[in-house]
């Protein structure tokens, strides 16, 4: 399954307040929450004939990929990944791989060690795989790439900052599993919502629109959408808007303001508001903070020898 629409986890508001508000020092709140500690993330382009030799795996692996098709064993199943489709290993399992097509293909893999209790989410609380094909790759890739560039940073938040983002793509990989199981009508109802919301959410959206576009009521579509995604509509519409700030804070030249005005906030104390409730930070303290923008060159440059 293929589509260009977020399904809603975006859990930045969550995780980033409960991680990042109170960091005093990392290295020693590590020891008191046990939560996701990276081993290797990297992004690597697999040429024709490129394998991982059958082995058991020392760490938990969560991969996403980009582009070209491959083969991953996990025991006895043979998943076929192609862009788009996002892997969970649990630690100790079996697995090897292949590039299974005529081209190469790229990916973003994550090697990480987890004790915590699970953060709500059952991949990381039972040993079973996890796999989805995600409908909103583009989300998932920039989430995926502003995870393997704090890694390479290396300031001293990219703890809480590499905990946060990998959760999130965790939990992300944990809604769409489960939302491949629900009822084909209801499924298809929330991503006509989401794909309306991700093509205007640069102003406001009565949900009296929403409702209209999909030809329900306003409180059948609440209802539904809260009851699939397990969020209102106006908070997937505010994650939405805030993380496209936090896109244009790190990768474009745009003010505060501009951007405050861009995604359609009626005064800009109202989007600092907002975008620190959501992410924990100003977002002047944002900006200064911003990663610095890799090639994908480099991303493979620093992947060589790496696990796969």
């Amino acid at each position: 399954m293929s589509h260009p629409t977020t399904i809603g986890v975006i859990l930045r508001s969550m995780y980033t307040d409960r991680y990042t508000k109170r960091i005093e020092s990392w290295s020693s709140r590590k020891e008191k929450i046990r939560v996701i500690e990276p081993i290797a993330i990297y992004y690597e382009r697999c040429e024709k004939g490129w394998q991982v030799p059958r082995s058991a795996t020392a760490n938990r692996i969560l991969l996403l990929v980009v582009s070209g098709t491959m083969e991953y064993t996990i025991e006895e199943t043979v998943h076929r990944l192609t862009k788009g489709d996002m892997l969970y290993v649990p630690e100790g399992s079996t697995r090897s791989a292949v590039n299974c097509g005529e081209e190469a293909f790229t990916m973003y893999v994550a090697h990480f060690r987890y004790e915590g209790d699970g953060e709500k989410l059952p991949l990381l609380q039972d040993h079973k795989p996890r796999t989805a094909s995600v409908s909103g790759f583009d989300y998932a890739r920039r989430r995926f790439s502003l995870l393997t560039q704090h890694w390479l940073r290396k300031s001293p938040c990219c703890g809480a900052l590499c905990h946060s983002a990998a959760l999130e793509l965790l939990a992300i990989l944990q809604e769409e599993a489960d939302m491949s199981a629900l009822p084909d009508k209801a499924y298809d109802l929330v991503v006509q919502l989401q794909d309306y919301i991700l093509r205007n959410y640069r102003r406001v959206i009565p949900i009296a629109e929403l409702a209209s576009h999909v030809n329900r009521t306003p409180n059948y579509v609440s209802h539904i959408f809260r009851k699939t995604t397990g969020q209102t509509i106006s908070a997937y519409m505010q994650q939405i808007r805030v993380s496209a700030a936090c896109d244009l804070l790190t990768g474009s030249h745009m003010s505060i303001g501009e951007i405050s005005d861009l995604l359609g906030f009626c005064e800009q104390s109202y989007f600092n508001k907002v975008f620190k409730k959501t992410t924990g930070f100003t977002p002047s303290v944002y900006v200064k903070e911003k990663p610095k923008l890799w090639l994908t060159t480099s991303y493979a440059a620093s992947a060589s020898g790496s696990p796969s």
